[in-house]
């Protein structure tokens, strides 16, 4: 009897050994995806400006209502498109729009063309409104998607 417990011991022991690193990592893809998220970012960034550090991820958390991964695509969408943007600066001014509890709509004309003229400090060309216009769109279409 003894014997027995010693082997299902030993192939337990074995078996969790060996499935462990299976598991860990089919669950740092997911951590890491909820690290760099949008707002994640945002938290960061408050942070790093001297908020503490619950109540920068409460700021963060209530800038997209709870619609996170809509703004994440959103976001890689404009990035992807719009390449004179730098993901530092869109972070920054998201995470003072968020300060300041002013609603954000990634998938809106007139916000992103604000948005690019505050970050960038300069009137848009007719191309970069064209850009904006179809970044707009196919935000637009991401948000009523999910």
């Amino acid at each position: 009897m003894k014997k027995n417990q010693n082997i299902l011991s030993l192939v337990l022991l074995t078996s969790s050994l060996t499935l462990s690193p299976l598991f860990a990592s089919t669950i740092n893809p997911q951590a890491r995806t909820q690290s760099n998220s949008l707002s994640n970012n945002i938290a960061n960034n408050l942070y790093s400006r001297g908020i503490d550090r619950e109540a920068s991820k409460k700021i963060a958390k209530r800038i997209f209502d709870e619609d996170n991964g809509a703004a994440d695509i959103m976001l890689t969408n404009l990035q992807n498109s719009y390449t004179s943007l730098s993901h530092k600066e869109i972070v920054n001014f998201l995470s003072t729009e968020a300060l300041l509890s002013k609603n954000v709509d990634l998938s809106s004309y007139d916000y992103l063309v604000n948005m690019v003229y505050k970050i960038k400090n300069r009137p848009l060309s007719d191309e970069n409104l064209k850009e904006l216009s179809s970044i707009a769109k196919k935000n637009y279409f991401y948000s009523q998607s999910l």
